[in-house]
C-alpha cells in the first residue's frame, strides 16, 4: 500500500514509532486505505458506520499510519487527572453538554482557537444508538465554517474510503442526508449486500 504523505497544512505527529505501529497493525488485519486527507488545516471527519469496537483501533491504526493529529469529543467529567493528559495527549476535547454554551458553540470556539484542528465524529453517535443519524457534527461544520471529510468503513473490503471533501456545509439537512446515503454504500458492503 502506497502510504499519503501529508500536506503542510494539515496537523501532524512525527512519530516514528507510532507510525510503524499504525502501519504493522493494518497490515496485519489486512486493511487499507483508499482516498487521501486533503491538505486543509481544519475540517470535521464524518467516521460511519459506527458499528463495532474496531472502529475505534482502525482509526487509531490509520491516523498513527499517517502520522495525522485529529481530536475527538469526550465528556469534560473524564479529565481527571492523571487520565485527563492521556486524553489530551490522545486529541481528546473536553465537552461539557450541560454548559449554558452548547456543544456546537464550544466546538466551533475551539475552532475559532486553534490554528489547525482536524476533528473526529460519528455521526450516528454511539455504537448502541438506533443507528440515527444525528445533526451535531454537521452543525459543528455550519458553525465554524469548515468542510467536511467522510470516511467510510468497508468491513467485507477491509477498507477505509476517505471519499471527496463536502465544502457545502450551510445546508445541514442536505449535509446530513449526504453523509447517510455515503453511510448506507458502507453498510450495504459490510452486510456483502
Amino acid at each position: 500500500m502506497q502510504w499519503q504523505k501529508l500536506g503542510s497544512q494539515l496537523p501532524q505527529v512525527d512519530n516514528p514509532f507510532t507510525r510503524v505501529i499504525g502501519r504493522l497493525t493494518l497490515r496485519m488485519m489486512g486493511w487499507r486505505i483508499n482516498g487521501e486527507f486533503p491538505d486543509r488545516p481544519k475540517f470535521v471527519v464524518a467516521l460511519m458506520p459506527h458499528s463495532s469496537n474496531m472502529d475505534f483501533i482502525l482509526t487509531i491504526a490509520v491516523l498513527w499510519s499517517l502520522g495525522l493529529k485529529s481530536s475527538f469529543m469526550m465528556k469534560h467529567t473524564l479529565f481527571w487527572f492523571p487520565l485527563g493528559p492521556i486524553l489530551r495527549g490522545l486529541g481528546g476535547i473536553p465537552v461539557d453538554r450541560r454548559s449554558a454554551q452548547g456543544l456546537v458553540e464550544q466546538m466551533s470556539a475551539e475552532f475559532s482557537r486553534r490554528s489547525r484542528l482536524v476533528l473526529g465524529v460519528t455521526p450516528q453517535g454511539t455504537r448502541g444508538a438506533s443507528g440515527q443519524f444525528k445533526q451535531g457534527f454537521a452543525r459543528i461544520a455550519s458553525a465554524a465554517g469548515v468542510p467536511v471529510l467522510p470516511a467510510i468503513l468497508h468491513y467485507k473490503e477491509r477498507t477505509v474510503q476517505l471519499a471527496s471533501l463536502i465544502e457545502e456545509f450551510n445546508d445541514v439537512p442536505k449535509l446530513v442526508e449526504t453523509i447517510k446515503t455515503l453511510s448506507l454504500s458502507g453498510s450495504a458492503r459490510h452486510s456483502g449486500a
